[in-house]
């Protein structure tokens, strides 16, 4: 089971999509945030009790009994997963983190939810999951940085392919627009993913030069949480794809 664990506003969605292009895996779309926001578990209130069903364990249940019939891709923000998922269902996956420049993400995020939580801007909880993959896998899960995914969309891929074990296929790089089934629970927030047709920058990007103070207020707790990862992610802009780790 392949498993990507993102920040909001990482062009995840997009990297779902080129999954569900490539049609040998099952693709999964956030099942935690209905056990973070909509289960009895739930660990926000910005949403009612919906799905009295899904409990942390209900949905870990679901996705490894999906893996346990065919090849798996779960997408999933890691501040949804982070609070309930088990270390036995961690082993069982193989993992990839999605990074982006907090800046241009937590700005980003704003004009969604400009009462967004530390929480909910996702990076101490990537980090807090990153480390516990390691710990319990004993291996460094691959890293990418959305940057480096939008800027060379063919070359990022190629690498993330290798590293995770999979044949490329340089086809899934692009797709007919359009919303997906998999995505009816946070479709208001899919327009993007579901209008593209390939890895391009986002609509709209606010202006990074003179963030909201909501923004500012955050950067200086989430920029050390993601520092870590950006030094190992796969590849960045300004280098080649045959250097494996880069500083930036």
């Amino acid at each position: 089971m392949l498993a990507l664990w993102a920040t909001p506003r990482t062009v995840s969605t997009a990297f779902e999509r080129m999954m569900i292009e490539r049609d040998d895996h099952l693709v999964l779309d956030e099942p935690w945030s209905r056990a973070y926001y909509f289960g009895p578990d739930r660990r926000s209130d910005r949403y009612p009790l919906t799905f009295p069903e899904s409990t942390y364990a209900a949905v870990e249940s679901g996705v490894l009994a999906a893996g346990s019939t065919s090849p798996v891709f779960v997408k999933d923000m890691a501040y949804h997963a982070a609070p309930g998922i088990t270390d036995e269902a961690l082993a069982s996956m193989t993992h990839t983190f999605l990074i982006r420049d907090p800046l241009a993400a937590l700005s980003s995020l704003h004009r969604r939810w400009p009462d967004f939580t530390y929480d909910e801007a996702g990076y101490g909880a990537q980090r807090d999951l990153f480390d516990r993959v390691v710990s319990v896998t004993g291996q460094v899960p691959a890293v990418v940085d959305s940057d480096a995914l939008v800027a060379d969309p063919g070359r990022v891929v190629a690498a993330w392919c290798e590293r995770v074990g999979l044949g490329h296929r340089p086809d899934s790089l692009g797709w007919s627009s359009g919303m997906r089934p998999e995505w009816q629970l946070w479709r208001d927030w899919y327009e993007n993913a579901a209008a593209s047709t390939g890895f391009v920058a986002p609509a709209g990007r606010p202006d990074l030069a003179d963030p909201p103070a909501r923004v500012r207020s955050l950067l200086d707790a989430c920029e050390p949480a993601v520092a870590p990862l950006r030094r190992i992610a796969l590849t960045c802009p300004t280098h080649p794809i045959a250097i494996p780790f880069c500083e930036r």
